[in-house]
This record gives structure tokens, sequence and C-alpha cells, in this order.
């Protein structure tokens, strides 16, 4: 209906006082110049909503939502795994020492799942090993993912990491189908 705001005030004014033409008339003029000061402030508002939702921001203002959550982008980590990292901060915070945060940072890192896998042996009941595993791997520093489940684990469990990625494949071999799985173990 208005591109302008001036315009829009200028409307609501009665008729008496848009008598003549617009170059002329005092209102419009004054409307018109108060109109392009709240056409901005306008558009620095919309601008801010953006600029502050997570989902919405530009590359330029993540890094300011990860200074914020204590979270810098890591290296060679993509615009959108850092941004679903960063959205995924409260819910990995709130579910610590659960399995589920494990599940909810395999995904932030941009794994498909995770699954722990506790020690056989009742004198190590604190120990546990953690796999990691499909997707889209976004980071393999084993560093970084370690010093993210310390943050989450438990206080008293020690945690073993392992990577691994899945291949499903069906192989015909004399007349009978096999899956196979491929697994890379690591110690760190």
């Amino acid at each position: 209906m208005f591109d302008r705001f001036g315009d829009y005030m200028y409307s609501l004014l009665p008729s008496p006082l848009k008598k003549g033409k617009e170059s002329a008339n005092q209102f419009y003029l004054f409307f018109a110049v108060i109109g392009r000061q709240f056409d901005q402030v306008k558009t620095a508002i919309l601008r801010l909503r953006q600029e502050a939702n997570i989902l919405t921001a530009s590359a330029a203002m993540l890094p300011v939502h990860g200074a914020d959550r204590e979270m810098p982008r890591l290296a060679g980590e993509s615009i959108d795994g850092y941004r679903r990292r960063l959205i995924m901060k409260r819910q990995i915070a709130q579910a610590g020492g659960t399995d589920q945060a494990f599940a909810y940072l395999a995904q932030a890192f941009g794994y498909a799942g995770a699954e722990k896998e506790r020690s056989a042996d009742p004198a190590k009941w604190a120990e546990l090993t953690l796999r990691l595993y499909g997707g889209q791997i976004v980071l393999e520093n084993r560093d970084l993912l370690f010093a993210e489940l310390k943050l989450v684990k438990a206080a008293g469990a020690k945690i073993d990491l392992r990577t691994e990625q899945r291949f499903e494949a069906i192989i015909y071999v004399a007349g009978c189908m096999q899956r196979a799985k491929f697994v890379e173990i690591r110690q760190g």
C-alpha cells in the first residue's frame, strides 16, 4: 500500500491540511524528511532482528554469537557446520552427562550418531568407549572432539573415543547375501 513511512503519515492527515501541491505543502515536506529517517530506522531494526538470530545471521555475525557461547569457529569448519554447532550448544549443555548429550554432540560435529559401550569389567565401571559414525563428517580433529566430550560426559567417566565410517553394501558370495562393516580404530 505505502512504500514509505512519510507517505503513510501524510495520508493520515485530514484533507484540509493536504490542499495545494505536494511539493509546496509543508506537511508533505516534513513527513518526507522524517519518513526517510523512520524508514532507515525500520531497515536497521529488521537487520538487527535478522542478525540476532543464529539461523538467519550473516557469516560475519556468527563469530559474535560464538564468542557469546565461548565457541570459536574451528579450522576447516564450514559456515553451516558452525551454525549447526552454535544452535545445538544449548541442547548439548542441558543434556550433559546423559547418553542424549553424546548423540547431540555427534550431530553437532556432522556425524550421524553415537554409540556408547561400557566396559565389561566391573572394576572399570567408569570407563566407556564412544563410537561416532556416519554422516557428513565435518572435522577429524580428535583432540577437539575429545575436549568437547569432556564437557558433556559424566564427572567420573573415562572416555575412549573411536570414530568409524559405516558403509553398507550387498555382496553376493555363492548366492548368499552378506553385509560388511568397515571399522577404523585409532587410539588417542
